[in-house]
């Protein structure tokens, strides 16, 4: 095998290319075509600079082939290379919706700074880290608004202690949901031609008792949902109003669906749920459907026959069976009596459009250390966070 360097400014090469660092980072490959890679990281910047297959590859996009390890070992666990690439790629896709979202000008001045960029950043694997262990971001996220867009939690608690604590929390709500099924209609649209129904069970709930059950929640990771709910607390009148919240819990209508009552509630539909590989949360809990009949009512408040008016909003909730693993569910149930401690209480809010102020900021951040404020990573072994 020949050695030495790859100059691809000098003359073409039509050659088998074998390296580590040297060829995974900073090299690029001009004519590449088939990748066979099994090299493992636990940081995403690293990981992404690896991927040597990205870019565009014009006149030759049906040659590409890449082959890769689904189950490579890394310390004591195996890492599936196709699951972190593909989630280093959702990481940056919802980095880029973020940054939009934050796009608009306050008073002619940005939202978002370059130093408080980096809490943006999404991670959908939680042993893939955004950069190395020893950096620490130094904007802290504190609250993020909505108005008129989904606030959707992924952290839930797992331990069935919490799970069932969390359920004991939210059953005061359950016991109003047990009215006849309301018929959600949704018609044909840019998603598909037909007309879709579906049913569920819901009660308008006033907003001071939905964010008091949402303060006494248990999660998994609460910094993820704190500074959501640090907007919703603020909803009462200081930031906007929102009166009420319709609580829609969507039922499923297949035969094989699993009901039960939960803690003294209405028998209600178990929706059940898996996590992708060395995840501690579920992807979406959310159903397609069930998101278009909520943005609608949003849209259209107020109306005639709207179910809901400009200040309230629409809180989808899901009762969850974690089927990680092919768990068994049918355990779950007793003579049509759920166990609460399998039973992972997940929801998603839709808060009205009209819930914000008229400066329309999103996202307020704080610096952990505020001698480095303008510093967007900072080495945590070096400078010890505010107190």
């Amino acid at each position: 095998m020949e050695q030495g360097t790859a100059d691809f400014d000098k003359r073409s090469l039509w050659k088998i290319l074998v390296g580590g660092a040297k060829l995974s980072r900073g090299f690029t490959v001009e004519g590449l075509t088939i990748s066979y890679y099994r090299r493992t990281t636990t940081q995403a910047d690293t990981l992404m600079q690896m991927g040597r297959w990205f870019g565009f590859r014009k006149g030759y996009r049906d040659l590409v082939r890449l082959y890769i390890s689904r189950g490579e070992a890394y310390g004591r666990k195996e890492i599936d290379l196709y699951d972190a690439f593909e989630a280093v790629c959702r990481d940056e896709e919802s980095f880029r919706a973020e940054l939009d979202r934050y796009a608009p000008l306050i008073d002619g001045k940005p939202q978002v700074t370059p130093a408080q960029v980096p809490p943006l950043v999404a991670q959908h694997l939680p042993w893939l880290k955004p950069t190395s262990a020893n950096k620490m971001y130094n904007a802290e996220l504190i609250e993020i608004r909505s108005p008129g867009t989904w606030i959707e939690p992924a952290a839930y608690a797992g331990q069935p202690a919490s799970v069932r604590r969390n359920a004991e929390r939210w059953q005061p709500l359950l016991a109003e949901l047990g009215g006849a099924d309301v018929q959600f209609t949704n018609p044909p649209d840019s998603s598909s031609a037909l007309v879709r129904r579906f049913p569920a069970r819901t009660t308008m709930v006033g907003h001071g008792r939905l964010v008091s059950v949402l303060e006494s929640l248990e999660w998994s990771r609460p910094d993820l949902f704190q500074p959501h709910l640090t907007y919703l607390k603020q909803l009462d009148g200081r930031l906007a109003r929102v009166d009420d919240w319709l609580l829609v819990a969507p039922q499923l209508v297949a035969r094989d669906r699993l009901q039960a009552t939960i803690i003294d509630s209405p028998p209600l539909s178990l929706a059940q749920r898996s996590k992708a590989p060395f995840r501690d949360s579920f992807s979406r809990v959310t159903g397609f459907e069930h998101r278009v009949a909520a943005e609608r009512l949003i849209a259209e408040a107020g109306r005639a026959g709207s179910l809901v008016n400009p200040s309230q909003g629409v809180a989808l909730l899901y009762p969850v069976l974690d089927i990680t693993g092919d768990r068994p569910v049918h355990d779950a149930i007793t003579d049509g009596v759920a166990d609460a401690s399998r039973v992972i209480m997940a929801f998603a809010l839709l808060p009205p459009r009209s819930a914000i102020d008229t400066k329309r900021r999103l996202v307020h951040f704080r610096a952990k250390i505020s001698a480095l404020r303008d510093a967007p990573i900072v080495d945590v072994r070096e400078a010890p966070a505010d107190r």
